[in-house]
C-alpha cells in the first residue's frame, strides 16, 4: 500500500518535471527568430563556391521562412 502511495508521488512529481520541460522548450521555440546571414557565414558561402546571387537568395529563402504557424 504504501509503495503504491510512495509510486504516485513519484509518478506526479515526474509528470510536473516534464510539462515543465515541454513549456521551457516551447518559450525558447517561439523566440526563435530569422536573422540575414552575418559576414562570416557570407564568407564561408564564398570560400563553398557560391556567388552572390545564390547568397542572396539564400537569404531571401530565410526571410520567406515562417515560425509559429
Amino acid at each position: 500500500m504504501i509503495s503504491a502511495l510512495v509510486g504516485s508521488v513519484i509518478m506526479s512529481g515526474v509528470t510536473v518535471a516534464m510539462l515543465l520541460a515541454i513549456n521551457i522548450t516551447d518559450k525558447a521555440l517561439i523566440k526563435v527568430g530569422k536573422y540575414s546571414l552575418i559576414e562570416e557565414e557570407r564568407q564561408i558561402l564564398i570560400d563553398a563556391g557560391y556567388n552572390l546571387a545564390d547568397i542572396e537568395n539564400i537569404n531571401q529563402d530565410i526571410k520567406s521562412l515562417k515560425f509559429n504557424e
